[in-house]
């Protein structure tokens, strides 16, 4: 049996690799350059690989995580990584002008490049239950599904194994099983 694989997803400087960090500890290792492309965000770094780390759980289970590059240059690198997810985690900023957009499609993306791989919604800037539940709706609507959205500080490793425990929750029964 192997180690069952989940993916973040997400815009750039959204915190995935701060989520994966936050979840694995030192053994995570990011793929992480200079960000010369500070027109579309200013922040110092970005990924250019896939991150990557190992979740111990407990009982001893283990969980590997991946990172995905926020920029559109690198969807060849999401399908790959979509090639052996059971799960996909979509980091928003709901506050961004094109969140609802952009999330409903890379949420049409897993579902077209992995059908089977469970998905959730994880607003990543603070915002409003009302405003998660405007976004929870306005994706149902878009996407025809309801999705799981919740709230995470992804500095926060109790929120983010929450986010897993979610993951989990709306993972097919066969994958829960082995």
């Amino acid at each position: 049996m192997s180690t069952p694989r989940v993916v973040l997803f997400g815009p750039m400087g959204i915190g995935k690799t701060t989520a994966i960090r936050t979840l694995c500890g030192d053994g995570a290792v990011d793929c992480d350059v200079v960000n010369l492309d500070t027109a579309s965000h200013d922040k110092a770094t970005t990924t250019v690989g896939a991150d990557f780390g190992i979740v111990h759980l407990d009982g001893g289970e283990m969980l590997h995580v991946y990172g995905s590059p926020g920029q559109d240059r690198f969807g060849f690198l999401r399908q790959w990584l979509l090639s052996f997810a059971v799960g996909a985690m979509v980091l928003v900023d709901p506050h961004a002008p094109d969140a609802l957009a952009d999330t409903a499609r890379t949420l049409r993306e897993v579902r077209e490049t992995a059908p089977g791989v469970a998905c959730v919604v994880l607003v990543a800037r603070p915002t409003s239950t009302d405003a998660m539940g405007r976004l929870a709706e306005a994706l149902a609507r878009e996407l025809g599904q309801a999705i799981p959205v919740m709230s995470v500080d992804v500095r926060d490793r109790a929120q983010m194994l929450d986010a897993l425990d979610l993951l989990v929750a709306v993972l097919p029964d066969e994958e829960v099983d082995a």
